[in-house]
């Protein structure tokens, strides 16, 4: 997204933000560069990432062939009195060397790897969404950043103004136009103005402290670059419904894993029939005094009977596994419809919002602000008439920045929820 395109106090060039070298710096950070941030670095994302290249490696397993067995033995070895007397080891002993291999029964691998590959896709799926959910989190915390900054200039401005209304409240007492007890009530009412800086300061700073982590950053302070307006987002909810049960990729990671689990059902079903070893063995006899052959060759084959153990265990967990993943793919299918519907609503209520504010609250805050300011310090309307209107128009502030952050946040959640983004 492109909205965030200028900086709140003077005017800066956007440029591409490196990561600091020390927790001590401050970085100043674009929209844009913080989703770069988040996709590089954030440790979740690169954990996901991982679990990607874990399931490639399940899905390499799941191909190949049980390894041959290679046995060795020897046998026949004389203890006691032997027949005839007096024959050494090296007269009886005899030797086998032999390979078996296991074949697996036909059906069983190509449901292994169906399995793992529905993981593989899973993961795959489930790391774009990881992506889609995580930057969203990065431009709401991002613009909340953005709005604590604004608020905290805007009560540094309030202040630097109420103490110039104090300053000339002093010079009308000195000059008796107005009693010292109603300056005092005059420079009392400033410690409203410093406690409204010094809320401001420490919500920047838990804004600042909800960024960072998500960047995969250390750093001591963020500087947002960027301008608070209303973000344009699509409205059109239908098509947007329908666009995101086609790209949602929990909805695909949701579809894979009931593929995954279908597989696994088909397998733990072929595996009530246990796989078969052969073997060949060669061995050479030294006993050739009884009459035994010097070398030989032999087969043999080994197959468990599936008497008791039919894999029933298996197969029940497998059933209610299979179950349980096309429930969770139906209720995303209820569930994304009514996330993106909700967005859209969210958004257009924001917007109406934002729009009486910039196109009347706030010039109507103002002026009756700067009529009440001009007319107390005349002697035309009381302090409290001056104090009700300075508190007006500040609250008025207040409420644009909530709509502001309000409709930035709608606006990323119509992206979040119609995942109208894919993950590069």
């Amino acid at each position: 997204m492109k909205w965030l395109v200028l900086v709140l106090s003077p005017v800066l060039a956007l440029v591409a933000v490196p990561a600091p070298t020390s927790a001590e710096e401050a970085i100043r950070v674009t929209l844009d560069d913080a989703v770069g941030f988040l996709r590089r670095q954030n440790p979740e994302i690169l954990v996901g990432t991982l679990k990607v290249r874990a399931a490639r490696g399940d899905v390499t397993t799941a191909g190949l062939y049980p390894n041959p067995t290679l046995s060795l033995g020897a046998g026949n070895f004389p203890v006691g009195r032997t027949n005839p007397p007096g024959l050494g080891v090296g007269d009886t002993v005899n030797e086998q060397v032999g390979i078996g291999q296991q074949l697996v029964l036909w059906g069983k691998r190509g449901e292994r790897l169906a399995t793992a590959h529905g993981h593989l896709a899973a993961a795959g799926a489930q790391r774009a969404d990881l992506d889609r959910r995580l930057t969203f989190e990065v431009r709401a915390r991002f613009v909340r950043v953005l709005v604590a900054t604004e608020r905290l200039r805007l009560a540094h401005d309030n202040l630097g103004r109420y103490q110039e209304t104090v300053r000339v409240s002093r010079e009308r007492a000195d000059a008796g136009d107005i009693s010292m007890a109603e300056f005092d009530k005059v420079a009392l009412e400033q410690r409203g103005f410093e406690h409204e800086l010094a809320d401001a300061e420490v919500e920047r700073r838990a804004a600042v402290a909800e960024l960072l982590p998500l960047l995969g950053v250390d750093a001591a302070d963020v500087v947002p670059v960027g301008e608070l307006r209303l973000p344009a987002a699509r409205t059109d909810t239908e098509t947007l419904v329908s666009e995101a049960l086609r790209r949602r990729p929990d909805l695909a990671a949701a579809e894979r894993e009931a593929d995954a689990a279908q597989a696994a059902l088909r397998l733990a079903r072929a595996e009530r029939w246990p796989d078969v070893t052969v073997g060949v063995q060669y061995t050479h006899d030294e006993f050739q005094v009884s009459g035994n052959l010097a070398n030989t060759l032999g087969a043999n084959l080994s197959l468990p009977l599936p008497l008791v153990n039919r894999n029933q265990g298996e197969i029940q967990r497998a059933e209610a596994e299979a179950l349980i993943a096309r429930h969770e793919v139906q209720k995303l299918r209820l569930a994304i419809p009514q996330e993106v519907r909700t967005a859209v609503t969210g958004y257009t209520v924001a917007g109406e919002r934002v729009r009486r504010f910039e196109e009347a609250f706030l010039r109507q805050s103002d002026d009756a602000r700067r009529a009440a300011e001009v007319s107390y310090r005349e002697g035309a309307v009381s302090l409290l008439e001056f104090l009700e209107a300075e508190r007006a128009f500040i609250q008025t502030q207040r409420e644009h920045l909530d709509a502001l952050l309000d409709g930035h946040t709608a606006a990323f959640d119509v992206t979040r929820a119609a995942a109208l983004e894919a993950a590069p």
